[in-house]
């Protein structure tokens, strides 16, 4: 749905324009937050686009409810995630762009920081801050400023990825001309489309700045694909070595970033065998197999 009244401000404005794409799927107990920590930001160059795959949990009665602080929204079966982002990447006139998923926020004022920053670093193209691990308990950790610059630097998922010297996507912010630059994201990815997205970037010469600034929160929740280590690890692993591959003669010690890849390779490896003795063991499994094997028992003498 358009907002037929919505007229951003563009021209004379001091601001750049910023868009920011929401990608949402049955995340109702959570949206309106999410929601609010945009247009409370009260920024006054803001194109905000929220792309929902057809929830059935009362997200589009939120959705209606902020009708005349979204420029466009939809609610429709979709292709995924980052088939949702690409879609409101097309669309998008900002000048900056990000993505803000529904389970996620950010600190007041930040949009503000954000232009700011983009303006005192015009050789930037893609600036973080610091992203909040939000478990609301105290677990709660933020994160450091992101190290990473050149492409080697993505690709070390050890050395770097895995022990928290990252991008958390929701404090990362660039430039559309950035992002044109690689034309997508990988939509046959589930787990690590914004690493390769970074990794993309980097390979194209895109400058990296960060700032120590806490700009955002990550939520932490059960329902989260996030919650897949092995899934996850398993897809960077592979993200890392395509781009390995492609890069081979580009990327300073090649031989260590590989051997880095493939340990984590043996640490899914790992995961996975524990997940299934653990499910070998689980009293649901015995039932089933006990059930199957009495089955087995009775459908030939049925015949």
């Amino acid at each position: 749905m358009v907002r037929p009244d919505k007229v951003r401000q563009d021209v004379n404005c001091p601001f750049p324009k910023i868009t920011i794409v929401t990608p949402s799927f049955n995340r109702g107990q959570f949206i309106e937050q999410t929601i609010r920590s945009v247009i409370d930001q009260e920024y006054p160059n803001l194109e905000y686009f929220v792309f929902d795959g057809g929830s059935t949990d009362g997200t589009v009665s939120i959705l209606e409810k902020y009708n005349e602080h979204i420029d466009f929204w939809t609610s429709a079966p979709d292709k995924g995630q980052a088939a949702a982002i690409n879609n409101g990447f097309a669309k998008a006139n900002g000048e900056i762009l990000t993505w803000l998923n529904s389970d996620d926020t950010y600190e007041p004022g930040v949009l503000t920081e954000v232009a700011k920053a983009f303006q005192e670093l015009p050789d930037a193209d893609v600036i973080s801050g610091r992203c909040r691990i939000w478990y609301g308990d105290s677990r709660d950790q933020l994160v450091a400023p992101s190290p990473l610059r050149r492409l080697g630097d993505f690709l070390k998922i050890r050395t770097n990825w895995m022990s928290g010297r990252l991008i958390v996507q929701p404090e990362a912010f660039f430039r559309h001309s950035a992002f044109e630059k690689v034309g997508r994201i990988r939509e046959e990815l589930f787990y690590c489309f914004d690493v390769r997205l970074w990794m993309d970037m980097a390979r194209e010469g895109c400058a990296f700045h960060s700032v120590d600034r806490h700009w955002a929160n990550l939520r932490i929740h059960k329902d989260q694909k996030i919650q897949n280590m092995a899934g996850n690890y398993k897809e960077l692993a592979g993200v890392a070595w395509t781009q390995l591959r492609e890069n081979w003669a580009t990327v300073e010690d090649p031989l260590s970033i590989a051997d880095e890849i493939f340990s984590v390779l043996d640490l899914v490896i790992t995961l996975e065998r524990d997940a299934s003795k653990r499910l070998r063991e689980s009293k649901s499994y015995r039932i089933g197999r006990s059930l199957t094997n009495i089955m087995r028992t009775l459908i030939p003498a049925a015949k």
